[in-house]
């Protein structure tokens, strides 16, 4: 019984030993947790990488400055604090002009077409005189002899001065136009008459005459139909012709100055030209207060006359009605 006993006690005391074994196996199960500690490494790295990235809008402020970068519209229209040179001061310029650009080449075709000499001075003088106006001085100034003369000058848009070649095509219109007459007067005959490269010269010495031509008439009629005068190439380099007025402090020397003094021989013209309006003016307002005078002068004699005829009718009626009685 004792050895039985003491089997049972070794046997009831190895059985708690075995069962305890099953317990462990929930820190088994625990492994699983670890992973999942394992796996919240990456999202540590995430975060670390998203630190990383956030100096992406240093970029951005770096291309602000150039989306700000805006051009300015240009000022379209005539500038402010100038006003249109007027009809009178226009015909003097285009006269001066005139006389200046057209004045040595006629001379220099009268000598060659009616004395039947080729006088190199009288071109030489053409030459000089076309260069001295068209390029020079509107270059030095931005004006010609006929501006210096009028007291005007061609602004554009911003209120500066146009760019030489405006005045070269402006005040050589002219020129080109005659240019081409003469070319039609001399190569017509050839286009009809001749033959092969000759005509072909002929005929492209004519068409480009024609264009001269056109170009002439075609500036003539955007004057007059422009508001603010403004011829062809007026309106193709957004210039106008305004009146000149020195601006404070603004000094002129040297052969600028001797120009600008010959702006007294256009006030002068312009003078004269306001003293005979006035003169037309006042005719106009005489004849008018004398006609005025003759037709109230005539509508009281039709009234006296009126008056005097119903006196008549009523002295003829009560008479009738005397009578009657």
């Amino acid at each position: 019984m004792g050895l039985l006993d003491k089997a049972g006690d070794v046997g009831s005391a190895k059985k708690p030993v075995a069962k305890a074994v099953p317990k462990a196996k929930p820190v088994a199960k625990a492994v699983p947790k670890a992973k999942a500690v394992a796996k919240a490494v990456p999202k540590a790295k995430a975060v670390a990488k998203a630190k990383v990235a956030t100096p992406v809008p240093v970029a951005v402020e770096v291309a602000e400055p150039v989306a700000a970068v805006v051009k300015k519209a240009r000022p379209q229209g005539l500038p402010e604090n100038f006003e249109i040179a007027s009809a009178n001061a226009r015909r003097i310029a285009w006269f001066t002009n005139f006389v200046v650009n057209l004045g040595p080449i006629f001379a220099f075709l009268f000598s060659v077409t009616i004395l039947d000499a080729f006088t190199t001075i009288f071109a030489l003088i053409a030459l000089i005189a076309l260069i001295l106006n068209l390029i020079v001085v509107p270059v030095m100034s931005g004006r010609t002899l006929g501006n210096f003369v009028s007291r005007t000058k061609n602004v554009n848009s911003s209120g500066n001065k146009p760019i030489f070649l405006h005045a070269l095509l402006v005040y050589s219109t002219g020129i080109f136009a005659l240019m081409g007459l003469i070319f039609l007067m001399v190569n017509v005959q050839n286009v009809l008459n001749s033959k092969g490269t000759e005509q072909i010269w002929a005929s492209v010495w004519s068409i480009l005459g024609v264009i001269f031509i056109v170009l002439y008439f075609v500036n003539v009629s955007f004057k007059n139909s422009s508001a603010l005068k403004q011829g062809l190439y007026d309106t193709l380099f957004g210039a106008y012709l305004v009146k000149h007025v020195p601006v404070a402090g603004e000094e002129s020397t040297g052969i600028i100055a001797k120009l600008e003094s010959m702006g007294t021989y256009g006030d002068r013209y312009s003078k004269r030209q306001a003293e005979k309006k006035i003169k037309r003016e006042e005719k106009a307002k005489a004849a008018e207060e004398e006609q005025a005078i003759l037709a109230e002068s005539s509508e009281s004699g039709a009234d006296e006359s009126d008056d005097s005829a119903d006196d008549s009718a009523d002295k003829s009626d009560s008479e009738s009605e005397d009578k009657t009685e």
